[in-house]
């Protein structure tokens, strides 16, 4: 009875080992993925970024801002990421169109460097933009996966 007890034991333990490294590779992998992406946005943003300062929209000196994860609050996997802009003139019922010429700028680097989306939006996907404190901020998603699909679908049932 003891050894079928031991037994027992040694086999719960080894499926909790087995399900904690399969979780902690998958955790380390969605994170490649994620840096991954990062760069991948960060590259057009830079266009956009400089873009904007030229053109006086922007007033700031963040010019090359760093892209932050927004898949946080939205689930595991999206490739969402916030870029703030800096200062702005702006306002509200410009952010419209300046949505629009962003999707233009993105979506032309991707043609250009031949990066071509396997569903129905673009790889590089405008899909917020607003003013905080008079600062510019949009988000931007890399759909290359479905959770991003996804995101991307339940925000146009929102709007």
């Amino acid at each position: 009875m003891i050894i079928l007890d031991i037994l027992i034991v040694l086999i719960v333990i080894g499926l909790i080992g087995s399900y904690a490294i399969r979780r902690r590779k998958r955790k380390q992998a969605l994170l490649v993925v994620q840096e991954a992406s990062r760069m991948d946005v960060a590259l057009p943003m830079k266009k956009v970024c400089y873009a904007l300062d030229e053109q006086k929209i922007t007033l700031s000196d963040k010019v090359g801002t760093e892209p932050e994860l927004v898949s946080d609050i939205w689930g595991r996997g999206v490739l969402a990421f916030e870029f703030s802009f800096g200062k702005t003139d702006l306002k509200k019922s410009e952010l419209e169109p300046l949505r629009h010429w962003i999707n233009e700028v993105v979506e032309k680097y991707a043609k250009d460097n031949q990066i071509p989306s396997k569903y129905e939006y673009p790889v590089f996907c405008v899909t917020d933009i607003w003013l905080y404190h008079e600062e510019l901020h949009v988000d931007v998603a890399n759909v290359i996966n479905e959770p991003t699909r996804e995101y991307i679908e339940d925000l146009h049932k929102v709007e």
